[in-house]
């Protein structure tokens, strides 16, 4: 006896939501492009200082929150793309050559690289950026936007967010409004986020395996007690060296000042499990995929093998 169509079509819905629903959104997650920021280099004619890696660090942290990329953060790739220390130093110095991104793009999988360069200008900051789109036949966007501490970097974060959208990259309006946290620090304590930043790089990638000096890193929070990258970047300091107790109160701190910084929220899982409290990392494994889009279920799921991964 044949199957109605009835019954064709009730298997149908039923395969496509056992099966091929949850392989469409997974697949959307993994097809994402990724983008990286570089660190900004001072612009000929301009002394080095931390402001450079102190704006791509702001803009590492409002791209994280673009749910039309995927996760990706500089600080994961940083020997892949600079082999060698002295390499990264040089071109954060502005002492080395422009990087064949074309070629680094398709080697490493990675479309989108956001570079450029900044030159101060008494109170603000002069910022060129570049777009770069490896796929296919390279593509280039270019703009100039100034960096204003007396606006808590909200006008530069909207004029870079209006751009994104004319390089085809919009920023959702909720995204963007969750990125626009009151981010209160001076150029000074920029220079010193930015020197700290290069130092944390320097060792993560190429230290030995001994512990931060804790102290090197208090200086941008000290500048500015009230900046969400300050604290956020102490909080991985102090997680690097295995002080989970004192990353948490730093991360605590900065979720304070920006309740959807996806940084600190990540290092609040990774303490999490660490410590072998799963509840506490299934907890911010769930805000996070909430505030990118995702399913709090594959959060859940990554946390156990994180867990299992961390007790071996």
């Amino acid at each position: 006896m044949g199957y109605s169509r009835t019954r064709l079509t009730g298997f149908f819905l039923i395969f496509f939501c056992l099966v091929l629903l949850p392989s469409v959104c997974m697949g959307g997650e993994k097809s994402k492009p990724r983008l990286v920021v570089l660190p900004l280099m001072p612009q000929e004619g301009q002394a080095y200082n931390g402001i450079g890696l102190g704006i791509h660090f702001l803009l590492g942290n409002v791209v994280a929150v673009h749910t039309g990329l995927k996760e990706f953060w500089f600080g994961w790739r940083v020997k892949k793309i600079f082999p060698e220390k002295e390499m990264l130093k040089a071109y954060c110095h502005g002492k080395a050559p422009r990087l064949d991104i074309a070629k680094l793009g398709k080697e490493q999988g990675i479309r989108y690289w956001l570079w450029g360069n900044f030159q101060q200008q008494g109170n603000k900051m002069q910022v060129a950026l570049v777009l770069t789109d490896t796929k296919g036949k390279p593509r280039e966007w270019t703009t100039e936007l100034t960096l204003d501490p007396a606006d808590q970097l909200i006008g530069f974060r909207k004029g870079f967010f209006a751009w994104l959208g004319t390089c085809g990259l919009p920023l959702p309006d909720t995204q963007a409004a969750r990125a626009l946290w009151p981010e209160k620090i001076s150029l000074k304590g920029l220079d010193l986020l930015g020197r700290d930043l290069e130092a944390y790089y320097f060792h993560s990638s190429w230290g030995d395996k001994g512990p931060f000096d804790h102290k090197l890193f208090d200086s941008a929070v000290s500048a500015a007690p009230s900046s969400y990258l300050a604290h956020d970047l102490k909080g991985w300091v102090r997680y690097k060296n295995k002080d989970y107790k004192s990353a948490g109160k730093s991360f605590q701190t900065a979720i304070k000042i920006n309740s959807y910084g996806l940084g600190a929220i990540s290092g609040l899982m990774w303490c999490g499990v660490y410590t072998g409290d799963k509840e506490e990392a299934f907890k911010w494994a769930e805000i996070k995929a909430d505030i990118r889009g995702g399913s709090r279920e594959a959060a859940r799921a990554s946390v156990e093998r994180r867990m299992k991964k961390a007790l071996k």
